[in-house]
This record gives C-alpha cells, structure tokens and sequence, in this order.
C-alpha cells in the first residue's frame, strides 16, 4: 500500500507546509486515515489523501483566526499607548500572546497590563474590540473553514460511494459463484 500511496501523491497537489508545521504530524494523520479503509484503492487513497488535506488547512485557518485576533488586539493597544506613526506593532503583538498563552516575561506582563491600563481596557474589553476590529478578516477564514468542512463531506461520500462499490461487486461475485455451484449440482443431479 505505501508504494502505491507514494505514487498517488506525487499526482496530487499537496499544501507547502510553513515552517512551524510538521511534516511528520501531515503525514501521522494521512497514515490514520489511510489505516481505516477497508479496500484501499487508487482511487479510495486519492479521496483520503484530499481528506488529510482539507483538516490540514482547516487546523491552519483556525490557528490563523486567532493571529488575526491577536494581531488586532495588539493594533488596539499600540494605538491606545500613543506610540509614534513609525512604530511596528510586533513587539506588542509577541508580548501580548505571551501574555495571553501565560507564559510571558514578567517585564511583557507588567507591559501589557501598562498599556491596558493606558487603554481602560480589561482583557476581555480587548478581545471583542480586536474581534470587531479583525471581524471582516475573521469571517472570510470562517468561510474558508467552511468551505474544507464541505467539501470533506463530499470527499467521505465519495469514498463511501467507492468502498460501497467494490462492496456491492464482491457480493455479486460471491451470488454468481452461488448460482453456478447450484447450476452445476442440477446439471449433475438431473433427476
């Protein structure tokens, strides 16, 4: 089966990991999903492949919508600091997941309750206004997220369609076989 998976995928299109992705993570899933098929055609391990892929972008939207949140947020509190025009907010944005994730410097921590406090904002006061603010951008990953959702549903008929086939031939193997054990028993018995 390996063999014949190798070469189904250099066929297909597969989705250029980022730098934080594993490799071994895509392919621990794709070997998950291949494991449950019960006849694992060409076609069958073309479906799954696509299958692997479409949870594949729709774990990297969701990751996405929250950088998006994130970085929103940080555009909140670099804006409520005063900073000057010039100032890239990536240094709030970093200490600001940190603080988020609990696992910022206690210098990032102090910061960022700083400029909460410039910013009368709690946390959660943030979090809905960087939603509001990053709601355009949200909603199109939303859709995209979706979108994966669909058509993994459209691939897992397709492979039920294709695992009921080979299903469906093999019982009528086994009936005819049935039919000429017992046409050949009239034959030799014709009493």
């Amino acid at each position: 089966m390996k063999s014949s998976v190798k070469s189904i995928t250099t066929l297909l299109p597969t989705p250029r990991l980022l730098p934080n992705e594993s490799e071994a993570e895509f392919q621990s899933s794709l070997q998950g999903l291949l494991s449950e098929l019960e006849i694992p055609s060409p076609l069958n391990i073309a479906l799954v492949i696509q299958l692997n892929e479409c949870l594949w972008w729709i774990k990297r939207h969701t990751v996405d919508k929250e950088l998006l949140l994130h970085e929103s947020m940080a555009g909140i509190l670099t804006r409520s600091a005063e900073f000057p025009q010039s100032y890239d907010n990536r240094r709030v944005s970093m200490a600001l997941e940190g603080f988020l994730a609990g696992n910022a410097s206690e210098e990032d921590e102090q910061w960022i309750d700083e400029l909460l406090n410039r910013a009368e904002l709690t946390v959660s006061d943030l979090r809905a206004r960087g939603f509001k603010g990053a709601y355009k951008h949200i909603k199109m990953a939303d859709d995209l997220i979706h979108r994966q959702y669909q058509t993994m549903r459209h691939l897992q008929k397709s492979i039920d369609s294709v695992d009921f086939k080979s299903r469906l031939i093999k019982r009528m193997d086994l009936e005819l076989a049935v039919l000429e054990n017992n046409a050949l028993a009239i034959d030799a018995n014709p009493s």
